[in-house]
């Protein structure tokens, strides 16, 4: 094996690390599911770390997989200003968060409805 291959070599070792990480985390999005959902009946996203004991990234992208499986259609949100930014809020629920586990603000109204377009396609 010269140099190159070797380099390669480690290229995909590296990348199978990551979708094995990522094959992880999905089965254990999938599995606080139903313990999230129902903490959500009466608590705020910000709280589930400290509920669960869980990474806040972690819970917040079990959030979103909710909020994507049952808040899919663009009707189920709106656009407010908070302070100096533009927020989506579901009609029933808190902010969006998104894929990342993130908050996400707009610097314009228009931003924020173009983002609720594209997402909920």
């Amino acid at each position: 094996m010269n140099g190159m291959d070797a380099y390669y070599q480690g290229l995909l070792a590296e990348h199978q690390q990551m979708l094995d990480r990522q094959a992880q985390e999905e089965e254990e999005i999938d599995k606080l599911k139903d313990r999230i959902a129902e903490l959500l009946e009466e608590n705020h996203p910000a709280e589930l770390e400290r509920l669960t004991g869980i990474d806040d990234v972690i819970c917040k992208k079990v959030v979103n997989r909710l909020y994507m499986e049952g808040f899919n259609d663009p009707d189920c949100w709106h656009v407010e200003r908070s302070g100096d930014i533009w927020v989506i809020y579901g009609n029933t629920t808190d902010e969006w968060i998104d894929k990342d586990g993130e908050y996400v603000g707009f610097d314009t109204k228009r931003e924020a409805m173009q983002y609720i377009k594209e997402t909920f396609k």
